[in-house]
């Protein structure tokens, strides 16, 4: 990060002021008073936010306007951003490139891992700090310099001493005034007193046994129920997680097979896709173009018309042989309906008698006479002999038949003269009464029975009642004939009106045209040869129009190009539907989003996986159903209610023994010493595992600091003694660890502590190890680093050798030098160069 600009409406003794920063070294010169260290803290409260208005004096408000803050600019990864903080105002994040505001939480991700603390630890310092290493004892300094190699070190040290001295108020071997120390002292007091009391109460032993065993037994029931009631919770948990148990049974049941397609081909298909969708809107533009191209007056509209609408059109043109073979279809359907016609109008016109036959509710009549006819003529005749053969058994045998039979038996028989002769004439008159009725009478008289049924046949099928046998069944042969005329008609009429549905649809797209080309679905014919006719015309205007404008004939080119590239791609979408073995590229799509389902499927699952433990997870497997799982949680609740009844009668014969025992003891000295003794076993166990907690966490952190040292400063240390080497002109030539302390040794081998170097060499290591913690921190420490007069005790040697290890530094971080030395203006190789007044 590098502050490139820095804008103060307001803070201290700047208002309405702007400097202009660069990358790498930036020199920033000012007397005293002119406004440096509150220049540092300006940028400092911009990057971290400023005081409250509790805290005056850092605050730097202003004397000479009310406006308070200001703005930076910040280059970021290539980027430009604008930090604002003005007075109350809450801060805003402005990306310069494209005038977007950001979320303040990025620049919490540029400065991440360092707050303001860690950040003036690191990054910035003043002749203060560098100063103030003379007053430290040498194991403090040592401590202060290892504490620069491992950053974040400090408030864990702090931590740790803190640990330390709360433990110490706890607790010290030969302490007196420690809490614990104390406690320790009591107890044995006690213990002393208890052991004098317990000698006035011989039966104290036996109710404080029973005691102990209620006591015991108490403890046993309340871990059971503690017990019962982890395992109501851990039963109630498993419900509360059912409904995820539930979903996952549920996806696993329904999860969808894995689609077979391979990354690359779903990649290829989406390449394709954006390949079409960009075709489209660059053919969509270039169109747009062409609309705007000078055509002649005449055919401006026309051509502009198809033109915006050329995609349209040439979509339809492609479709157009086939609009006109469906034409062609439609005009054989139509004459072959006429014909059909025309033979079905002259069938009814040879025999107009037959038109209420055709009626639809005379179509049973006509098939029940068709039966009658074709059993032939006897057939009711028969049926009515057997009905009045059946009645004359019924009925029993004719008279005429068994007197003729007497007479003439009578006259051949009795010898009665004459009147034989009368009887034998009488009985053949009546036999031959009866056997010419048999022969003659009797089938013309059923026949005529029959003919009443055949004439109310013939007029329910709408045929004359007058007709004979051959009549009627002629009448039937043209009437079948009729009917299959008609037959043929409706068949016809239905391809036709199939058809001119078909032809109708081809059409319909073409209404959004109607102004040029107009289609009517009572016309067909005609509606197909205005489409016919239109893009015969457009062709030739196009290329009228092509001949005549050299930029028109050019953007129709590129829309013929684009055209052909567009259909390209729609073959490459087919052919890779064919390829993965789709009908088409519509099959290929729903098979992609039927993989990526299924893929969000398998996501959701493992999702959903995932919010179950294994162990939550198996024993929900032991349930079949939620019912199973409120029956357990049931069953534990009863048990826990048992247990607490037990827990309250063993708790009442608890209170019965110890009402005993207090009898027992009538001065209540004794129980109160125990209970006393109790109480200080509780409190000194208490302070014991705060004061071995406490050691614990200290130990822990100096060991975890110690390994942190071990691993970062060897190579901290010996860039360290580089920058040491050349800031101390080679008197030293190298910086080690010993026992935890740091170690300085001179090119003539002689070794001094920290605490025996001089003011300034002291200031000198402690820089070295600044930069070389910041180089070795490397894309870890990219942020502006800020020196306000850290050198003021060095040499003049020294300085140059420091300025010129600022210099270096400078060339992969911004570095602000804020300096009151004139001679920093002409011997520093610097970038940038501010003078404050």
């Amino acid at each position: 990060m590098q502050i490139s600009k820095i804008e103060i409406a307001g803070f201290g003794k700047f208002h309405d002021q702007t400097f202009e920063l660069s990358a790498g070294l930036q020199v920033i010169y000012g007397a005293n008073e002119t406004g440096k260290s509150t220049l540092r803290a300006f940028i400092l409260g911009m990057l971290f936010g400023f005081p409250t208005r509790r805290q005056l004096i850092a605050r730097y408000e202003p004397k000479q306007t009310t406006q308070y803050g200001g703005a930076l600019e910040l280059v970021v990864s290539g980027q430009r951003y604008r930090l604002t903080r003005l007075g109350d105002q809450a801060a805003t994040l402005l990306n310069l490139t494209t005038q977007e505001s950001q979320p303040l939480s990025l620049l919490d991700q540029w400065l991440a891992p360092y707050d303001e603390t860690s950040y003036k630890q690191l990054f910035t310092f003043n002749q203060a700090e560098l100063t103030a290493l003379k007053t430290l004892s040498a194991t403090d300094l040592n401590t202060q310099l290892q504490q620069v190699g491992t950053r974040g070190s400090v408030t864990w040290r702090e931590t740790a001493n803190e640990l330390r001295a709360s433990a110490d108020e706890l607790y010290k071997p030969r302490g007196r005034k420690p809490a614990l120390n104390q406690a320790l002292k009591q107890y044995q007091t006690l213990k002393q007193q208890v052991q004098t009391a317990q000698q006035h109460y011989p039966e104290y032993q036996q109710l404080q046994a029973q005691i102990q065993q209620l006591a015991a037994d108490k403890s046993r029931l309340t871990r059971e129920l503690t017990s019962d009631a982890a395992e109501q919770q851990r039963l109630a948990e498993l419900r509360n997680q059912w409904p995820v148990y539930q979903q996952i049974q549920q996806l696993k049941a329904i999860q969808p097979e894995q689609g077979t397609l391979s990354p690359a081909t779903v990649a290829q298909y989406d390449q394709l896709v954006q390949t079409q969708t960009d075709l489209q809107h660059s053919l969509a533009s270039a169109r747009e173009q062409l609309t705007q191209q000078p055509v002649d007056t005449a055919s401006k509209g026309v051509i502009g018309f198809y033109v915006g609408h050329q995609a349209q059109f040439d979509d339809l043109e492609r479709h157009l042989p086939a609009l006109q073979q469906n034409l062609g279809r439609y005009q054989t359907l139509s004459s072959q309906v006429d014909a059909a016609q025309a033979t079905y109008d002259q069938q009814l016109a040879d025999h107009p008698e037959l038109t209420a036959s055709l009626s639809p509710n005379k179509q049973a009549a006509v098939a029940t006479l068709r039966a009658t006819l074709q059993a032939g003529p006897n057939a009711t005749t028969s049926r009515q002999a057997r009905q009045t053969k059946t009645v004359g058994q019924i009925a029993g045998v004719d008279w005429r038949l068994i007197a003729g039979g007497i007479g003439l038996v009578a006259g051949i028989v009795l010898p009665l003269g004459a009147f034989k002769w009368v009887l034998m004439l009488a009985g053949l008159g009546l036999l031959g009464w009866f056997g010419w009725e048999q022969l003659g009478t009797g089938t013309s008289s059923d026949i005529k029975q029959a003919e009443p049924a055949l004439v109310a046949q013939l007029t329910a099928a709408g045929f004359a009642p007058d007709l004979d046998r051959a009549a009627a069944s002629q009448q039937l042969a043209a009437l079948a004939n009729l009917q299959q005329a008609q037959a043929v008609v409706t068949s016809a009429q239905q391809q036709l009106a199939a058809q001119a549905a078909t032809v109708w649809q081809a059409l319909k797209p073409y209404q959004f045209a109607a102004d040029w080309v107009p289609v009517d679905e009572s016309q067909l014919a005609t509606s197909v040869d205005r489409v016919t006719t239109f893009f015969e015309t457009m062709r030739q205007k196009l290329q009228t129009e092509r001949l005549s404008g050299a930029d028109f004939a050019f953007t129709q080119r590129q829309v013929q190009q684009l055209t052909t590239q567009h259909q390209a791609v729609a073959q490459k979408l087919q052919a890779l539907a064919a390829e993965q073995h789709y009908v088409d590229v519509a099959a290929l799509a729903d098979a992609i989003s039927a993989q990526a389902a299924a893929q969000t499927s398998a996501a959701s699952l493992q999702k959903l996986t995932a919010q179950l433990t294994s162990a939550e997870l198996t024993a929900l497997q032991k349930f079949d159903s939620l019912s199973a799982l409120q029956a357990e949680i049931a069953a534990v609740r009863a048990q826990a209610t048992t247990a607490q009844a037990t827990l309250t009668q063993q708790t009442a014969a608890l209170v019965t023994a110890q009402t005993q025992l207090q009898r027992l003891t009538e001065d209540g000295r004794y129980t109160a010493l125990r209970q006393q003794q109790a109480n200080q076993q509780t409190e000194i166990t208490v302070m014991a595992r705060q004061w071995v907690t406490r050691q614990l966490g200290a130990a822990w952190i100096d060991q975890t600091l110690k390994q942190l040292t071990n691993q970062q400063l060897p190579a901290i240390l010996s860039q360290a003694t580089s920058y040491f080497v050349q800031l101390t002109g080679e008197r030293y030539n190298e910086i080690k660890l010993v026992a935890e302390a740091l170690v300085l040794t001179t090119t003539t081998g002689t070794e001094f502590a920290v605490a025996e170097l001089s003011t300034a060499t002291k200031e000198q290591l402690y820089l070295a190890l600044r930069l070389a913690l910041i180089v070795h921190l490397g894309e870890q420490a990219q942020l502006p680093i800020m020196i306000d007069d850290g050198f003021v005790n060095f040499d003049d040697q020294r300085r140059q050798v420091a300025w010129q290890l600022l210099e270096k530094v400078a060339a992969t971080h911004q570095l602000l030098y804020f300096t009151n030395e004139k001679a920093a203006l002409t011997q520093l190789s610097a970038a940038g160069i501010y003078q404050l007044t």
